[in-house]
């Protein structure tokens, strides 16, 4: 089996921790590096890989598909420049910061006859698994309503700029809701209408961090809230049917033993 030769476009946390690992286990791909602006690190735990200084060199090597998992305001101008350079691409929620930008990158895939993808790692959360076979074995009956959370206790700002300046890509909403709408529509399919509130609630801060989203089906809500003043967790999942309810904490482990150097396997 031909390998697919992948490169990164940073090796941050999320290049580190959730794409790396999987791709050098994995039979079917070949990591060949990643594209390194000042610190390189890639090298100190896969020492065959290349760090690439810059992206252009990136894409002039031998690369069938590029992780774009640098941030979100930028997600538009990377996958776009991978896409014209013929190369597949895999791109970290959130996708864009418009739908403009989508469908234009999706045009451009399909013109070009290449793959785009979003990367959407929460759908193999076992807490996820798990609500999504109560629901499929219909143990609660015809579905009532149901509310996701996904809560932190930040009350201070990041030291990571990008993730406090005030642009297009940043803000709760971007970072965790993509998480919650994503795993909703996994369950559900689209609603058919959305209704939004946004809040700023850190002193000082430039960017959301408090959603609360309520998705309107035909016989069926769904609210999905995320903040960063949650000191006591609430259930990650709250599900009521007619037949009963279903809560579930938010209890995967997989991010932290990744990032305590813990390598997946392929069982």
């Amino acid at each position: 089996m031909q390998k697919i030769k992948t490169a990164l476009l940073s090796y941050g946390m999320s290049g580190k921790v959730f794409h790396a690992p999987f791709l050098d286990i994995h039979p079917g791909f070949e990591l060949l590096g990643s594209w390194e602006r000042s610190k390189k690190l890639i090298q100190e735990d896969y020492p065959t890989v290349k760090s690439y200084p810059s992206i252009d060199e990136l894409l002039s090597d031998n690369v069938d598909l590029v992780i774009v998992n640098t941030p979100v305001g930028t997600h538009y101008e990377y996958a776009k420049k991978v896409l014209l350079a013929g190369k597949h691409a895999v791109v970290e929620k959130a996708f864009t910061t418009t739908v403009a930008e989508a469908e234009e990158l999706a045009a451009i895939a399909k013109e070009k006859g290449l793959k785009l993808a979003v990367f959407q790692n929460r759908r193999w959360d076992s807490d996820f698994k798990t609500v999504q076979k109560v629901i499929k074995e219909g143990t609660l009956g015809d579905l009532v309503e149901a509310e996701f959370h996904f809560d932190r206790y930040n009350p201070l700002l990041s030291p990571k700029a990008h993730k406090e300046t005030a642009n297009d890509g940043a803000g709760i909403l971007k970072d965790l809701g993509p998480h919650l709408i994503d795993q909703a529509v996994c369950l559900f399919g689209s609603p058919k209408s959305v209704f939004g509130d946004i809040r700023y609630t850190r002193e000082n801060s430039l960017v959301d961090d408090w959603i609360d989203l309520l998705l309107i089906y035909e016989d069926f809500r769904v609210r999905l809230k995320a903040s960063f003043f949650v000191r006591e967790a609430n259930p990650a999942y709250t599900i009521h049917g007619k037949k009963g309810s279903f809560l579930k904490p938010r209890g995967d482990v997989q991010e932290d033993e990744l990032k305590l150097g813990k390598k997946p396997n392929l069982e």
